[in-house]
């Protein structure tokens, strides 16, 4: 019986695409935090916390999320002679397990010079069966990692300069990223694509970022009408846009990485002396920084090393006009 007879006649009776697959899947889990603090003074807090989080598994209910995995073998083993070897089909679970988080945050809180509010924390995230969303180029899938990590710093601080001047300062460094083992106990049907992220960054998380924000709001002079003047700067650092950094062939994705960028966005506002009306003009990314959120496959599109990659761009220079009535 020849090989391509099989793959066009009784291979595909046998193991029919898509299969029809019916499973249930039930999880529950009990989430909780815990902090305690030391107030030594009034401006002054000290505090640790604990807390374990939880997001449910479920199923990829695309078509191809069951396929065969050992097609290869099968169409083998039937075309053996003399005697034709059944090999069990072996097709791919679409489950994906519950995600499970665990975080450690250590941190202060102060009151400085009486008006300025200082936060810094120190934070450990860790993450168990973390979800990974991938777009292939022709499905969405949704499978699970061994385990993803979160750790570093944060620092905010906010306050009035004045009666009418508030600032607002916050950082953030975050190293968040796959173990170089977080493939293991992957189910099979995952384990090519996970092997391509241990050891790498997780998507969209830049290691700084941060924003810096002035603010007047109060009276325009005498004439008894309100003025709101609002200004930030945004801060991202370098990050990557793919949700697999490389490509089947082990070479890195091209376009992955988004570089480093700022974002500028105002606002100036008038309220009427009576407040009853407001009237806003506004502007966001004001320079015009093009930059990418997400990076995928283009559908059917090429293949390793030559594949075609769409770009999802974020928000260009928008601004506006926002009128505010009161009845």
């Amino acid at each position: 019986m020849a090989l391509a007879a099989l793959g066009g006649g009784l291979a595909s009776r046998l193991l029919p695409l898509p299969r029809v697959w019916s499973d249930t899947f039930k999880d529950d889990e009990i989430t909780y935090t815990a902090q305690v603090g030391y107030k030594p003074n009034e401006d002054l807090l000290f505090y640790a916390g604990y807390s374990h989080g939880f997001k449910s598994g479920g199923f990829n209910l695309d078509p191809q999320s069951a396929t065969l995995q050992n097609s290869a073998a099968i169409l083998a083993g039937l075309a053996t002679t003399p005697t034709p070897v059944i090999v069990a089909p072996v097709y791919a679970d679409p489950s994906f397990k519950s995600e499970k988080v665990n975080q450690i945050e250590i941190g202060v809180k102060a009151t400085l010079f009486g008006s300025i509010k200082a936060n810094l924390a120190l934070f450990d995230m860790k993450m168990s069966d973390f979800q990974v969303l991938e777009f292939t180029g022709v499905q969405f899938l949704t499978f699970n990692v061994n385990s993803a990590r979160s750790t570093g710093v944060e620092l905010e601080m906010f306050g009035k300069l004045s009666d009418h001047i508030s600032a607002n300062l916050s950082a953030t460094y975050a190293n968040s990223r796959y173990p170089k083992d977080c493939n293991v106990g992957v189910a099979a049907a995952a384990l090519a694509s996970v092997n391509r992220l241990c050891g790498s960054t997780l998507t969209n998380a830049p290691k700084f970022a941060g924003v810096m924000e002035l603010t007047y709001e109060g009276p325009l002079s005498s004439s008894g009408w309100g003025l709101l003047i609002n200004g930030n700067i945004n801060y991202s650092g370098r990050r990557r846009t793919s949700t697999i950094p490389l490509d089947t062939n082990n070479l890195p994705i091209p376009l992955d990485y988004q570089d480093a960028y700022f974002k500028m966005n105002a606002r100036i506002g008038l309220t009427t002396p009576d407040e009853r009306f407001t009237f806003e003009l506004w502007g966001t990314n004001l320079n015009n920084e093009i930059t990418r959120g997400v990076t995928a496959n283009t559908p059917l599109r090429g293949g390793a090393g030559t594949r075609s990659r769409i770009g999802f761009v974020e928000e260009p220079r928008m601004y506006g006009l926002t009128v505010r009535a009161k009845f």
